[in-house]
């Protein structure tokens, strides 16, 4: 009986020690950041946005942040210091809401006293999203990581994967003379090198755009969730925050999408949508908010697109270049201008053009 008890207590000690080194290497490597910002010794790869995101957000060194769905992450922020100065994180997610990004900005201002300017498409399709909605069909969020509870980061520091498939090379890479750092937000979540562009690939086997069958209109049930997400998941955090620049801008998706809005019977409902969301975010003085979409020989060149909404990354950096400079940018005295202009073009144009001419 004392052999048997001894024998138990000798396992249970050799159990903790196990788990305390576990703990040990991923605390002090810490590969999501979720303690502590990079070890100068380490080399850090950027490639899991939901897992390290929010230690990035929590612990690294910034005054502005780029941040969004896959429209997004073709943004280098090498050239937004350029314009605008100072340091800049992105913090991508792809597929993202409007509720999931603003959250990720409240935190950041929570965490970050020096933040001062944040740069966020906002993705025209979501806009009549539900203020709540998340992209739980991604994949569930590690929870233990965004929170604050010690308790449940156990899932984290006993985690087999991230010790064996992420710490343990890790350290073999240091041994090896891998120079310490992080991936550059440059890179970090850039998809371009797999990307295909063209018109071919953007309509694929489409032979036709068909004319509706009903015409969706902008009924009071869409306005209140419009207002809703807008109000949620844009403006309060920037009346709460007059101290923070926010630029936005509603992305500029190609004519394709256009066509099948139109198709579809929902361009009237998504242009009184947009000017709805226009009026909500013009309340905002510190809200810098822009539109592309009237910047017609983008949209309609297909050459710049890899499906109907994402574009290369060669109009990020147009994008960054014209957010700086204040052109399109939509005011009170220029918006109702800038949606006649966009109704007109996308109301009436030659959709059966593009499959003609592809």
């Amino acid at each position: 009986m004392v052999k048997s008890r001894n024998w138990l207590i000798g396992l249970l000690i050799v159990v903790v020690v196990i788990l305390s080194m576990v703990a040990t290497v991923i605390i002090y490597i810490d590969p999501y950041f979720h303690y502590h910002k990079p070890n100068e010794n380490l080399y850090y790869d950027l490639n899991n946005e939901r897992s390290q995101n929010d230690g990035i957000i929590r612990h690294f060194n910034y005054d502005g942040m780029i941040i969004g769905t896959s429209m997004a992450e073709n943004f280098k922020t090498s050239e937004a210091e350029e314009l605008w100065g100072g340091t800049f994180i992105k913090v991508p997610f792809a597929g993202g809401t409007y509720k999931e990004q603003n959250d990720n900005i409240a935190k950041a201002i929570e965490y970050n006293p020096d933040l001062k300017v944040v740069i966020r498409p906002l993705d025209y399709a979501y806009l009549m999203d539900d203020k709540d909605r998340v992209r739980n069909d991604l994949g569930s969020y590690p929870e233990y990581l965004y929170d604050n509870n010690p308790f449940n980061d156990v899932k984290y520091i006993f985690n087999k994967q991230i010790l064996f498939d992420i710490c343990l090379p890790m350290l073999d890479n240091a041994r090896a003379g891998v120079a310490g750092g992080v991936t550059s937000f440059d890179e970090y979540a850039n998809w371009m090198e797999d990307a295909q562009f063209g018109a071919a690939v953007v309509l694929g086997d489409r032979t036709e755009y068909k004319q509706p069958e009903t015409i969706q209109p902008f009924v009071d049930e869409v306005k209140e969730m419009v207002e809703a997400n807008i109000t949620q998941n844009v403006t309060e955090l920037a009346k709460a925050h007059p101290e923070v620049q926010f630029y936005y801008y509603l992305t500029p998706y190609s004519v394709a999408w256009w066509g099948s809005q139109m198709e579809l019977g929902t361009v009237d409902r998504w242009l009184a949508v947009e000017q709805y969301a226009i009026e909500l975010m013009l309340e905002c003085d510190n809200i810098h908010l822009y539109s592309f979409n009237n910047e017609f020989d983008i949209t309609s060149n297909l050459d710049n697109y890899s499906d109907e909404c994402h574009h290369g990354d060669w109009m990020n950096s147009q994008i960054l270049a014209w957010l700086f400079s204040g052109t399109d940018q939509l005011t009170q005295d220029n918006y109702k201008d800038y949606l006649s202009v966009e109704s007109n073009y996308y109301r009436y144009f030659d959709y059966q053009g593009i499959l003609t001419n592809r």
